[in-house]
């Protein structure tokens, strides 16, 4: 077991509370999830009648660079609670009258463009913020992976991809929506996303550890490196996503976010964000199913609003948001009914922050908040089951004597609509295959795996190795698909043609 560090712990509870929550025993369930999820370092706040009354941290911030133990004010990655910003900057010029939510895209960005005419003319800027485009959840997400494409120069290049749902009618997750909300701010207000969330909502909170900078992220000493099972991976700059997943914050500025939120949009006296915006942005735009798991926790209705999820639990509404990037995961939560919030933030990827919702929530109502890590955990072991049997029916796939054709056949420049030009070379050992707008991110060698496919791996921890099935019709290459399954991005939908 990773050797633990118990940083801070704040306690103070209002005499208003219903239950006595005790925090000593809530630090110690902290401590056991922090612990039997392996986590390398986790940071949880919790605000409550506007108080912190509970900061805990656990663990190591680098294990390589031995920079010690988290505190509350240890930078973390917190991916896309970015999106709550960016609708809150959205609400903020329509407070101005410098916005209206059902304001054509196109009237403020001229270039904008999906793949259907009639969307591209009639998308709104409401549109934008709860997810029902058309395209499937992450859909166009490698445009800005790991690519040297600017934020612009991707949402341009998602018009090449078809919409898979008719508009307005089923939910995708869309961070390029997001990403053109961002470019939306620049327009109307004349400073860049960064600049207006720096202005308009850190500075005025208080928020100084928050920066949507990668030099600046990267490079500060009290940051939580990122890991993957475990084992710290190397930092990723994540500028190019903009509005949608590039801010980086801590457990004392997302405390001051949380109460900013519960005081009705008010601070130090001054209403930066109207009554009218926050219930527009916390009414359900976009519907979502309510599955089994909800069912059997009293959850009877789920959606999107502008920027946040949706949902009831034990009767009272909660307004949530999640963020994931290769290393991180974080959630946050609030319950205005019982003016309670949560941030978690962590620097690997499980599923404790998603749990420390419902935990939180029931430790606050005083009911039973520990059998949620037992459950979660039994998900665990269950998941990585389901992926290494995944893993072993991909290696069965295998080909002893592939039929291959001419290594100098397969050379040359392949190019998808969407996504931009691949390069298939010669290195010194063989065959190589780069795509060309992440070279540093996914060029691999090229190992023959089946017939006319290629196994290749990435540089990227985080996903799997690929195979490239090259399309040959009478001994002529036409192009090659990517198998590389992962939940995050779509390589399948990619056709390379060659040139």
């Amino acid at each position: 077991m990773k050797k633990l560090f118990l940083i801070s712990l704040s306690i103070a509870w209002s005499v208003q509370t219903i239950a006595q929550p005790n925090p000593e025993e809530f630090n110690t369930f902290l401590q056991s999830c922090y612990e039997k999820f392996e986590l390398p370092a986790m940071s949880v706040s919790v605000v409550k009648d506007g108080l912190v009354v509970l900061n805990a941290n656990f663990g190591e911030k680098s294990e390589k660079a031995k920079t010690g133990p988290p505190d509350e004010n240890t930078l973390y990655g917190i991916a896309s609670l970015s999106k709550a910003f960016t609708s809150a900057g959205i609400g903020m010029l329509v407070d101005e009258g410098k916005l209206k939510w059902d304001d054509k895209v196109i009237d403020h960005l001229p270039w904008f463009a999906l793949y259907d005419p009639y969307v591209t003319a009639n998308m709104t800027i409401e549109d934008l913020l709860c997810h029902r485009s058309g395209l499937i959840t992450f859909d166009g997400d490698l445009l800005w992976y790991g690519s040297t494409y600017t934020r612009k120069e991707a949402i341009e290049r998602l018009r090449a991809r078809p919409l898979t749902h008719g508009f307005r009618e089923e939910f995708g997750y869309q961070n390029l929506m997001f990403m053109t909300a961002g470019e939306v701010i620049e327009s109307v207000s004349g400073m860049s996303w960064d600049a207006f969330v720096e202005s308009r909502i850190l500075k005025p909170l208080g928020m100084v550890r928050t920066t949507s900078s990668f030099q600046t992220f990267s490079t500060d000493l009290n940051t939580a490196k990122p890991h993957l099972k475990g084992n710290e991976i190397f930092m990723l700059s994540y500028d190019n996503s903009g509005a949608t997943a590039a801010l980086n914050s801590s457990t004392a500025d997302m405390s001051k976010w949380i109460d900013f939120w519960l005081d009705n949009g008010i601070v130090k006296g001054d209403t930066l964000l109207s009554p009218q915006t926050i219930n527009k942005l916390w009414s359900l735009h976009t519907p979502l199913a309510v599955g089994a798991f909800d069912q059997r926790n009293g959850t009877h209705f789920k959606g999107y609003g502008l920027g946040w999820f949706l949902m009831d639990y034990d009767g009272k509404k909660v307004i949530h948001h999640g963020g994931g990037l290769p290393g991180y995961i974080s959630k946050l939560a609030l319950v205005p009914e019982d003016n309670l919030g949560i941030i978690t933030l962590t620097n690997d990827m499980t599923s404790v922050p998603n749990f420390l919702m419902y935990a939180v929530i029931d430790w606050a109502n005083g009911r039973d908040y520990t059998k949620w890590l037992d459950m979660f955990y039994e998900f665990k072991l269950a998941g990585n089951q389901r992926e290494q049997e995944k893993e072993v029916k991909r290696l069965e796939t295998r080909k002893e004597d592939p039929m291959m054709l001419p290594n100098t056949d397969y050379l040359g420049i392949y190019e998808d609509a969407m996504y931009g030009k691949a390069e298939v070379s010669m290195g010194e050992d063989g065959l190589i295959l780069s795509l060309l707008p992440a070279k540093e991110l996914f060029t691999g060698k090229m190992e023959p795996w089946n017939d006319h496919a290629y196994k290749f791996n990435v540089n990227d921890p985080f996903l799997p190795f690929g195979v490239a099935t090259f399309d040959v019709k009478e001994d002529i290459i036409k192009g090659f698909t990517i198998d590389l399954p992962n939940y995050d991005f779509h390589f399948d939908k990619l056709y390379f043609v060659k040139q």
